[in-house]
């Protein structure tokens, strides 16, 4: 397992970093700013985290290890960064793309100790850097707008990878079944 950058498990070892986002959350869902800033710049997913910790973030980097290794990679929809720091262990250069500013200044300081050199973490929708990076692969992690996070890698990289749709396929069980069938409609 790489070093630990972000928090253990945030709802349990971390609760100051739990307390952080819950209070973006708080601020920032179904504000008119947030509701203004996603239409103008196209945002169609949810501003819901879905890697908030070091476990989640190591076993994804794990699961992409073949792909990814001695590559570039686009991570869409980066959130707090936390992946693409583990990703960058693994992968020859890696681009973090968020399109909501408001986890940022959730992760700054964590950016600011552990952010390698072959990381770069872009604020701004993905759609606004189509043409001015080539990549291998295009990973996200989300469960919504799946099908417009599917087409934005392609513009990206030949080989897009939805890794909790992988992760759903290869083990069912391990997913709650209500989400997973709501997730095929994202």
């Amino acid at each position: 397992m790489r070093p630990k950058m972000g928090n253990a498990t945030a709802t349990e070892r971390n609760p100051e970093f739990q307390d952080e986002l819950t209070q973006v959350y708080d601020a920032m869902e179904g504000s008119q700013e947030s509701e203004t800033y996603s239409e103008r710049h196209n945002i169609n997913s949810a501003a819901i985290l879905t890697v908030i910790d070091d476990e989640t973030a190591d076993a994804i980097a794990e699961h992409l290890t073949p792909r990814i290794e001695g590559k570039t990679v686009v991570e869409i929809g980066g959130g707090i960064g936390l992946l693409g720091l583990h990703l960058g262990y693994i992968a020859k250069r890696v681009y973090c793309i968020e399109a909501n500013p408001m986890w940022s200044w959730t992760f700054a300081k964590v950016l600011l100790k552990h952010k390698q050199k072959n990381l770069s973490y872009l604020f701004g929708a993905a759609d606004e850097f189509v043409g001015m990076i080539k990549a291998d692969v295009a990973i996200f992690c989300s469960h919504s707008d799946i099908a417009g996070l599917k087409l934005i890698g392609q513009q990206f990289a030949p080989t897009v990878i939805d890794v909790y749709g992988e992760l759903i396929e290869t083990n069912p069980e391990a997913f709650d079944p209500l989400a997973s069938e709501l997730r095929k409609f994202a």
